[in-house]
């Protein structure tokens, strides 16, 4: 295709984080543009559309991958249908952005990596955390030997609290597979080159102790060794009082960065209360910025046909992390990463 034509996206799922998407897509990109809403639930997708001017919605995907004016999907479906809709866009010949976790099994990412390959179409993950400006400056930071070899990383992941969502329509396992996700390729791609060799992660229901009986799990904190000697440590929780709090940090021979900040600003009020900050309160808010910035990187990646990022095989290295975390808690002992591979 053209490198100077904006791209012809559809948006796979129109609830919150897919209204979000297709709001940045439609509002914010000038190298594409919304062409269809896709979604089962009836009106879903038209109410979207119709909000957006976008000429196009669809209640079946299969139908709207058969457009071939559509070049590329933004997959905002729940997790579990991710691996089939990324691979029957590929095989549609449609460029693929899909939301984390691309897949829950080690044989469904493999799946959804082979379906881009053999279709030569880009694959991204939405892993926003790449391309949020402090953390991509710490990155910078860090592959540049500003701070040594890195030695402790951190990398935490605190949702916005009161905790009001309904325990029994979460997933098992969400806190591994669509929290800490973000996390463990955080962790990977700030150390970069070296491989995840152990994981010990523990969990429990602390927001809502009343759910773990059926399997809720709210709070975890996850120690990774790597093979350069370096040791990382992941946490999160579903309920944080104060804000949407996400932060990173990497210790090194000869430094340090930190990235992130719960902060909506440096502004501070000083007043008769003491001093105070407005924090952030949701994703979309917080990591607008990032989200704009890999849209608009993926954008080009379909325009010159070149190789997007971050890539299936990378969304594959942090699932590999999350499973090993499922068996470390089922199992309460360190899992080595070689038994997840060999599995």
């Amino acid at each position: 295709m053209s490198a100077n034509k904006p791209v012809a996206v559809a948006l796979i799922g129109a609830g919150r984080i897919g209204t979000s998407h297709a709001e940045i897509v439609a509002n914010r990109l000038t190298n594409a543009t919304l062409a269809a809403v896709a979604d089962p639930a009836p009106g879903a997708a038209a109410r979207l559309a119709d909000r957006l001017a976008c000429p196009l919605a669809y209640t079946d995907v299969d139908e709207m991958l058969a457009n071939p004016d559509i070049e590329a999907v933004i997959i905002a479906s729940p997790a579990r249908f991710h691996t089939n809709l990324a691979v029957a866009a590929a095989q549609a010949g449609k460029a693929v952005f899909c939301e984390k976790p691309m897949a829950l099994t080690l044989e469904d990412a493999d799946r959804a990596i082979a379906a881009a390959r053999e279709a030569g179409v880009p694959l991204q993950v939405g892993f926003n955390r790449r391309w949020d400006q402090a953390f991509a400056e710490g990155h910078a930071a860090i592959a540049a030997g500003k701070i040594g070899t890195p030695q402790l990383l951190r990398s935490l992941t605190r949702d916005p609290g009161p905790f009001s969502a309904d325990p029994a329509r979460i997933p098992p396992w969400t806190i591994f597979f669509e929290t800490l996700i973000h996390d463990f390729d955080t962790l990977l791609w700030l150390n970069a080159g070296a491989t995840p060799v152990e994981v010990y992660a523990v969990a429990d229901a602390l927001v809502r102790p009343d759910a773990k009986s059926s399997g809720h799990l709210d709070t975890a904190v996850v120690t990774i060794r790597f093979d350069n000697g370096a040791i990382a440590v992941a946490e999160a929780n579903f309920s944080a009082l104060y804000g949407y709090d996400i932060r990173g940090e990497v210790f090194g021979s000869a430094g340090m960065v930190t990235m992130g900040d719960v902060r909506r600003s440096s502004m501070r009020l000083f007043d008769q209360h003491g001093v105070s900050s407005d924090t952030w309160r949701l994703d979309t808010d917080s990591f607008i910025d990032a989200y704009t910035a890999e849209f608009a990187a993926f954008m080009e990646a379909v325009r010159r046909g070149s190789v997007a990022g971050p890539s299936g095989e990378d969304a594959r290295a942090a699932l590999e992390i999350a499973l090993a975390c499922i068996k470390s808690v089922e199992e309460k002992r360190p899992v080595s990463l070689a038994e997840i591979r060999s599995n």
